[in-house]
């Protein structure tokens, strides 16, 4: 399966609500200049190398802040978990440990200047130790811009850019994959762009009715998940997860998305007896940003 690194910046969500709470969100809106990479992603990577010196054991940390004033932040910061380095206009992150503790993660970046929740959570096997977000939850209003740039080549889970205004007051998120447990939902799997790839190899699910779907994906032994794709009638659209029963074997998918290890979603444009268009905010699903440890 092709594996493409990702290139995402933040926007204000607040600006446009419908996109904010949909799906999305993900890469459109809180992710302004692409969605987050997944083994199904769309932007190309940044041939750059990033070199960052690494902690050598889990009981070290490191921290040098050469010219900055005493109980300055540092300009470079290791641990057993993440190494991150201070340059001209961005931080360059390595990450070694993605199932580490979220506290050393924090810990690391706090050090360089960068108020930041992280969490860690469920991800693809192509996606583990890759850093999700910025997400600016409350959006994003102030001077200059947020995102995350993966770097390849990489020796580590993950090499990358963060930008960031160190001085930023507001409440900002970032994600670090750890690999999910069989069965367990990714937690990036809300992201929809309706030209990135799908989740079955030499099979495409575009244009073919949910019943000749679904039986490709019980002759491969995967279970199905349901997501309506409500277009809007300005050109946006959202997506809302429905039971089976919610679904006509001759209503047309428009595309898939792996949930897990274990389960495909399929998105599925409502045919007649759908009923009308939902609040797109009463149907939102929970994002990982928005879950609590």
């Amino acid at each position: 399966m092709r594996k493409i690194d990702r290139m995402v910046s933040a926007i204000d969500p607040a600006t446009e609500p419908v996109v904010s709470q949909g799906v999305h969100d993900l890469f459109e809106e809180i992710v302004a200049t692409g969605p987050p990479r997944r083994r199904r992603s769309w932007l190309p990577s940044l041939r750059r190398p990033v070199v960052i010196a690494v902690a050598a054991a889990a009981s070290v940390s490191i921290a040098i802040g050469v010219g900055l004033p005493a109980g300055g932040p540092a300009l470079e910061y290791a641990n057993a978990a993440v190494s991150i380095k201070m340059a001209d206009d961005y931080f360059a992150v390595t990450i070694t440990d993605p199932a580490a503790d979220r506290r050393r993660f924090e810990e690391a970046f706090r050090a360089v200047g960068l108020n930041v929740t992280v969490k860690v959570i469920p991800a693809a096997p192509d996606e583990v130790g890759t850093l999700f977000g910025p997400i600016v939850p409350e959006g994003f209003k102030w001077r200059g811009s947020i995102g995350v740039q993966s770097v390849t080549p990489c020796s580590s889970a993950f090499c990358g850019k963060v930008w960031m205004p160190a001085d930023f007051p507001g409440r900002v998120v970032l994600g670090v994959g750890r690999p999910a447990e069989p069965g367990e939902p990714y937690a990036g799997d809300h992201a929809y762009d309706p030209s990135g790839e799908e989740s079955l190899d030499g099979y495409t699910v575009h244009g073919k009715t949910v019943a000749a779907v679904r039986a490709e994906l019980q002759r491969r032994q995967l279970k199905v998940g349901y997501r309506l794709l409500w277009i809007l009638p300005d050109g946006g659209f959202f997506d809302e997860t429905v039971p089976a029963d919610r679904i006509k074997d001759d209503w047309i998918v428009n595309g898939s998305r792996d949930h897990s290890s274990d389960t495909v979603a399929l998105y599925v444009v409502p045919g007649p007896g759908a009923g009308p268009i939902p609040d797109p905010l009463k149907v939102a699903t929970p994002q990982w940003y928005d879950l609590t440890d």
